[in-house]
């Protein structure tokens, strides 16, 4: 009996919305590999950002998210998706194998999906509101439902050393010409396909935030005014290898989406975790010792009378999505457009 697949537009469908994933730097360190009813992940080690990242860990999140928002994607198309992790030793750069089965869409399914191309990195100052409880709640579980831990950092002490550590690799990084190197050439961007845009970027102010984020160059974003509102969390998980910090991506991204259907602004921050030092004190002085941060996440209610912010640019699906090698022979030393796909 002929198993059902995917249509070409289906799967390009999904893996355009899955590229929607918010990445270090926008760097998009991933690579798109499907024939028929499977798909692969693959990490794209080009882009992966030596200074800011020396131990991959940004990008095997960022790839997590993107695993995410594949799955979210099709199972609103009617797919679901049976995932398999990291399931070649010998292959490090192979992050996921998927296989896509008939699905019956739920309205749950639907409502993520639509959250995806919603979804924005703030980086302004958030409304001076509380987090609500509720809303609390629904973003834990939308991390525990991945394996992860949410903790929101309310009590000052702990507070105080998350900021702390923020403050401190900044200053490391400040004093590594490479890592300066490597932001400005990430950032700034007008019309670039990938790196932060400087229209998404925020304008340097003294005291802008109690939790300081990264300094982009060529910042254009006017911040608004008043305290940041923002509540601090920190995703967390009990390991920290290869398969958790993948895992931790895609927790990163239920996260984003539960917080987006719930109409709440959003932002990831690595740059504490990034460093052997600060990530240790995010961990014993923050987390207690017993859990691994893999993510600070600000989360709060929207900037008040601030404009929308526009999307951060993409790569086009060319560039990304590749047939499976053993589809189209043993090896492919250009993209090859697949039956079916047009580049974007």
């Amino acid at each position: 009996m002929k198993h059902p697949t995917p249509d070409a537009d289906t799967v390009r469908a999904a893996v355009a919305l899955a590229v929607r994933a918010p990445s270090v730097h926008n760097s998009q360190p991933w690579r798109w590999h499907v024939d028929g009813r499977t798909a692969e992940l693959r990490a794209d080690l080009r882009r992966r950002l030596p200074h800011t990242d020396p131990d991959g860990r940004d990008l095997l999140v960022s790839c997590g998210c993107a695993l995410h928002h594949f799955a979210v994607a099709t199972a609103a198309m009617g797919w679901a998706a049976r995932i398999e992790r990291l399931p070649d030793a010998g292959e490090p750069g192979l992050l996921a194998r998927i296989a896509l089965v008939p699905h019956e869409p739920r309205d749950r399914d639907i409502a993520l999906a639509a959250a995806i191309p919603r979804r924005r990195s703030d980086r302004r100052r958030f409304a001076g509101r509380p987090l609500l409880a509720r809303d609390a709640d629904r973003l834990r579980r939308a991390a525990a439902d991945h394996g992860a831990v949410l903790r929101v950092v309310d009590d000052a002490p702990r507070r105080s050393a998350l900021t702390g550590a923020a403050a401190a690799a900044a200053g490391l990084h400040h004093a590594d010409p490479g890592y300066e190197v490597e932001l400005a050439a990430w950032s700034g961007r007008g019309y670039a396909p990938d790196g932060v845009p400087a229209r998404n970027a925020v304008l340097a102010t003294a005291g802008r935030h109690e939790l300081r984020v990264r300094e982009f160059a060529g910042a254009r974003l006017a911040d608004t005014a008043g305290p940041d509102g923002a509540a601090l969390t920190v995703l967390a998980t009990t390991g920290d290898d290869r398969l958790s910090r993948l895992r931790a991506g895609e927790a990163v991204g239920a996260v984003l989406l539960a917080a987006t259907r719930l109409n709440l602004a959003s932002c990831v921050y690595t740059e504490p975790l990034e460093l052997t030092s600060t990530r240790a004190l995010v961990r014993d002085c923050v987390l207690g010792g017993g859990l691994e941060p893999q993510v600070v996440v600000r989360v709060g209610y929207p900037p008040e009378g601030a404009a929308p912010l526009p999307a951060t640019p993409r790569r086009p699906l060319g560039e990304v999505l590749w047939p499976l090698p053993h589809a189209y022979g043993a090896s492919l030393p250009i993209p090859v457009q697949l039956r079916g796909y047009r580049p974007s």
